[in-house]
């Protein structure tokens, strides 16, 4: 459950402006659980900001309120702040550098690799996503939830435990799911939106990527890549991360599985690593400057595709030895 600290602090009179946001590279537990807190925070009769640096990923525009986020660069002027799933506050990017010293700034988070950068930190490492974290707000400021915000939780649960697959997933987990159901959620079109409304174009583009999937000579490490100017001219292949390394991950003998989405031609790559269970993966990507869990995580480095995979590639593989 949140510390009291926290409640009391969302429910100080003097905060009456909030502004919420989430990391980079929007996925549905990021964007669930920050439109969740964002309407308990409204409920609460408080004035509330939505402010992300990257544009909503097309499959989640079905979310509600989601026209109500602002993409920028610049917070407005507020009276405390919201992070929510971010393990650092440099993961907001650009508008990390608009965070006011003498505002309280409240974290809320499931990552192992938390700074606890806030000045209120609830950092849940054990949860499996931060929506279900945020179901437990609800509870302690004993605001019944609504429909909405039902679909926004469940949309972030499924999201980020893969369907009730990964390791992450608890009981707790699913009895939160079985409650959310209760609303009138309905599960297949929440799935249909995430996981099976791609275009013909795409779905080719995908099974190219799979087709240029690589080992290492011990079978143990396996990796897929989406250069720059595939990912830009099928841009769910940039926004994707699950439905393509779960390919590189089902390989039997396969311990670690990456992906290497190539952000800026030549100058930066972004890196997913996912694990099945020996490896920890979190300090694999730590060691890069990134971070996440044991089973799940990335990170960000410069340089070109090739010169990126194979210094990553070299690295897990020991590991893995």
């Amino acid at each position: 459950m949140p510390p009291k600290k926290l409640v009391a602090e969302l429910k100080k009179k003097n905060h009456k402006v909030f502004v919420v946001s989430a990391h980079i590279h929007l996925e549905g537990d990021a964007l669930g659980s920050e439109l969740a807190v964002a309407s308990l925070l409204r409920r609460m009769g408080k004035t509330v900001y939505c402010v992300n640096d990257d544009q909503v990923p097309a499959e989640y525009l079905f979310l509600p309120g989601i026209k109500t986020i602002r993409r920028g660069a610049v917070f407005p002027a507020y009276d405390a702040a919201v992070l929510v799933d971010c393990s650092d506050a440099s993961r907001i990017g650009k508008l990390s550098k608009s965070l006011r010293p003498d505002k309280p700034l409240i974290n809320i988070d499931h990552h192992i690799s938390n700074t606890r950068f806030g000045t209120l930190n609830w950092v849940e490492p054990k949860a499996s996503c931060a929506s279900e974290m945020v179901y437990q707000l609800f509870e302690a400021l004993s605001m019944p939830l609504n429909k909405q915000e039902a679909v926004l939780l469940y949309t972030g649960i499924l999201a980020d435990t893969g369907s009730f697959r990964y390791a992450s997933t608890s009981s707790v987990t699913h009895r939160v799911a079985a409650h959310l159901l209760e609303f009138g959620v309905n599960v297949y079109n929440i799935y249909q939106r995430l996981y099976e409304d791609f275009s013909y174009e795409t779905v080719k583009a995908l099974a190219g990527v799979v087709r240029g999937m690589r080992r290492d000579k011990t079978g143990k490490v396996a990796w897929v890549q989406v250069p720059a100017a595939l990912g830009k001219k099928y841009p769910v292949l940039s926004e994707q991360t699950d439905e393509i390394i779960r390919f590189a991950r089902a390989v039997a003998g396969v311990e670690v599985a990456l992906l290497f989405k190539e952000i800026r031609r030549g100058r930066e790559v972004r890196v997913n690593f996912r694990s099945r269970g020996r490896v920890d993966v979190n300090a694999l990507a730590h060691g890069f400057g990134g971070g996440g869990h044991r089973m799940a995580s990335g990170c960000t480095l410069k340089g070109t595709l090739k010169g990126v995979i194979a210094k990553v590639v070299a690295a897990t593989a020991r590991r893995c030895s």
